[in-house]
């Protein structure tokens, strides 16, 4: 453990369930003193798993003893990125597997009071619940919530959408990847919820709520709010890490600062649903059965770009060849004498002579929970 990290006061509990249609179980999670993470994996049997087993197991071997800095979780993720990606690129049979990944770590030092650092890629999600009200902190990299941040459609209609398990970020796709990250307060009587998306799209925000104040023991909870989704339809597996806050700072009387508007990349910003373009999100990733693969070699822009390349060429050489042909037709009309007939005479006979020419042409179901920890 880092000593320049005090451990804090926490409680916590952790659940997860394959659901009632999937066979197996492609989340993973890490419910640690220090560190708290769910990672959803996508890409089928034995990829996807695979990619949020080691999504949990890079954050529990890096930050079992917190981060001392916001770089740090940072790399931490960026770490678990590049070692997905090498797997799905050395490995056939894990080609295009990727995950999402939401994860708080206690970040301190000397002289400082502890405080978590939030790291967020994909559509698991982070919430906190403070004075009775939840909020949610991390953003959804998904196709569905560009379209509810640019007022395209709405929370609601968004659980609905036939294209909700789209995502536009997540680790493993690509060979970089960027990291939404937020500083958070330990506040006494905090509840932190992490999740996969399995719990969201079975269960909304006003019964996750309701749950989480009808249990206060936090693996209670996380118990409660699986079987939740599973009494839903349980149509895709479900992760859940409830961490309580014991010992922080006095709870503020005005929770306004909870609400956290949705703040996007400029890049992102271009891949926005533009309405009378008809233009959509750009598509990096989906959830398991409706894997995009992308070539580590060639991403599918690259692959595009020169494809389109390659046609312009072709036809660039189609019509020079057509304009020579034709110019070399003409040229040989022009040079080739038409048939002639000459005559001499003599005064014995007459001989006539004719020339003629021609032209040629070319062409499962696991449970965990932990226990609170003290300094």
């Amino acid at each position: 453990m880092n000593d320049r990290i005090t451990p804090p006061l926490l409680s916590w509990g952790a659940a997860t369930d394959a659901g009632l249609v999937r066979g197996g179980n492609e989340d993973a999670f890490v419910a640690e003193p220090m560190v708290f993470g769910v990672a959803d994996g996508m890409g089928g049997h034995q990829a996807g798993e695979v990619a949020s087993a080691i999504a949990a197991g890079t954050l529990r071997d890096r930050l079992a003893g917190g981060a001392a800095t916001v770089d740090v979780a940072v790399a931490t993720v960026v770490e678990a990125n590049a070692a997905i990606f090498q797997g799905a690129y050395t490995n056939n049979e894990q080609r295009g597997m990727g995950t999402t990944l939401t994860a708080i770590t206690v970040l301190a030092t000397e002289g400082t009071s502890p405080k978590f650092v939030l790291v967020n890629v994909g559509d698991s999600r982070t919430y906190v619940m403070r004075a009775g009200r939840l909020r949610r902190v991390s953003i959804d990299h998904s196709y569905v919530q560009e379209l509810v941040s640019t007022g395209h459609i709405t929370e609601l209609e968004a659980r609905n959408h036939p294209r909700r398990n789209i995502v536009t970020r997540a680790l493993g796709i690509e060979p970089t990847v960027r990291v939404d990250t937020w500083v958070l307060p330990l506040v006494k009587g905090d509840r932190y919820l992490l999740c996969s998306d399995g719990l969201v799209d079975e269960v909304d925000d006003d019964e996750i709520a309701a749950v989480l104040a009808e249990h206060p023991q936090p693996q209670a909870a996380a118990e409660a709010l699986v079987a939740a989704a599973n009494s839903h339809g349980g149509r895709d597996n479900t992760t859940v890490v409830v961490v309580d806050v014991l010992e922080g700072e006095d709870s503020p009387t005005d929770t306004s600062d909870m609400d956290i508007e949705p703040v996007w990349a400029e890049d992102e910003h271009e891949r926005l649903i533009d309405a009378e373009a008809g233009a959509e999100p750009a598509v990096l990733a989906t959830q398991p059965f409706q894997v995009t693969t992308i070539d580590p070699v060639a991403p599918a822009s690259s692959r595009k770009g020169l494809g389109t390349l390659l046609f312009v060429l072709a036809l660039g050489v189609i019509i020079t060849l057509t304009v020579v042909l034709v110019l070399v037709v003409r040229h040989n009309s022009s040079d080739t004498p038409a048939t002639t007939t000459s005559s001499s005479t003599s005064t014995s006979s007459t001989s006539t002579t004719s020339t003629t020419s021609t032209t040629s042409t070319t062409s499962t179901t696991v449970a965990g929970s932990s226990t609170s920890a003290g300094p």
